[in-house]
């Protein structure tokens, strides 16, 4: 990711001359504003969604929050907001109003071929990878007047952050909306495979967990992802065919591709015939579910 720097923890980043804001997840933390008023007494914050055409769903809107000098939000976010998917952080000179103009800003981007589309600017998720797909990160109207900002990634327990450092000299007019671009797209869709591979993994263990191909790849997570690669390497597409091909090798494990072991399974995963691709692995699945019928019996 040129321009997002890999970086420990923001905690250790040496900002005090800056204010630290956070933007927190109305859907992740509802009822959000209610929460504010539990962590600290008197929280500086504005939901987006307020003078907006989304107001009537302020219940559920994300918000900007300014931080204080040893704010025990910010402490908290640290410790339990990755795991919670609460948000992203950053840090600016700028003025509280004017951040939050260019947040509510960015609710409303245009997508190339559908028109006016909703953003969950709280998405640490979706900003990060909005940011990546950008040709300098570091110089995108993303950033707005943000010097900083940090997106921190949970990937099946193991934190990690990104930084991105605004480096433009001069604030242009902005658009109307933002412009989605094919790139941003592109970059958007692996949030829709990871949870699909959520889901993948929640089948697996359900199913399969004292089973060979979940320990060969040390747990439901990683095995779910080799499931998604074989399907698409195998060249079956949709939401079924991952299910039947999570099926196959949760019994079986990659052993169901090998023709010196399973040989008529392996040829209608691997070799094309007459039927359509979604019909031979139907089939397997079939045959993969009556022998396992078969061994339960003996």
């Amino acid at each position: 990711m040129e321009g997002l720097r890999a970086i420990s923890s923001p905690v250790h980043v040496n900002d005090h001359w800056l204010n630290r804001y956070l933007v927190l997840d109305g859907l992740q933390l509802e009822p959000l504003e209610r929460w504010l008023y539990e962590q600290v007494e008197s929280p500086t914050y504005e939901p987006l969604y307020l003078g907006t055409p989304l107001e009537g769903c302020r219940g559920i809107s994300p918000c900007l929050v300014q931080l204080q000098d040893n704010d025990p939000l910010w402490k908290r976010f640290l410790e339990s907001g990755v795991e919670g998917k609460w948000g992203w952080g950053f840090a600016s000179s700028a003025g509280f109003d004017e951040l939050l103009q260019h947040l509510r800003w960015l609710l409303f981007v245009e997508h190339p071929l559908e028109g006016e589309k909703i953003l969950r600017v709280a998405s640490a998720d979706v900003m990060r990878l909005l940011l990546s797909a950008e040709m300098s990160p570091q110089q995108s109207e993303l950033l707005g007047d943000m010097e900083t900002a940090w997106f921190p990634v949970n990937k099946h327990g193991e934190v990690s952050w990104y930084e991105v450092a605004n480096e433009r000299t001069e604030r242009s007019q902005r658009e109307a909306s933002f412009q989605l671009q094919q790139a941003h797209l592109d970059a958007l869709s692996h949030i829709a495979w990871e949870r699909f591979a959520e889901e993948l993994s929640t089948h697996l263990d359900t199913f399969f967990s004292s089973g060979v191909f979940l320990s060969a790849h040390g747990g439901s997570h990683l095995a779910a992802e080799r499931v998604i690669h074989l399907t698409r390497e195998l060249g079956f597409t949709g939401r079924r065919a991952h299910y039947y091909m999570a099926n196959i090798l949760g019994a079986h494990g990659e052993q169901a591709l090998d023709d010196h072991v399973m040989p008529d399974m392996a040829a209608l995963l691997q070799r094309p015939d007459q039927r359509a691709p979604m019909e031979r692995l139907k089939a397997a699945a079939e045959a993969s579910s009556r022998l396992m019928n078969t061994e339960k019996q003996v």
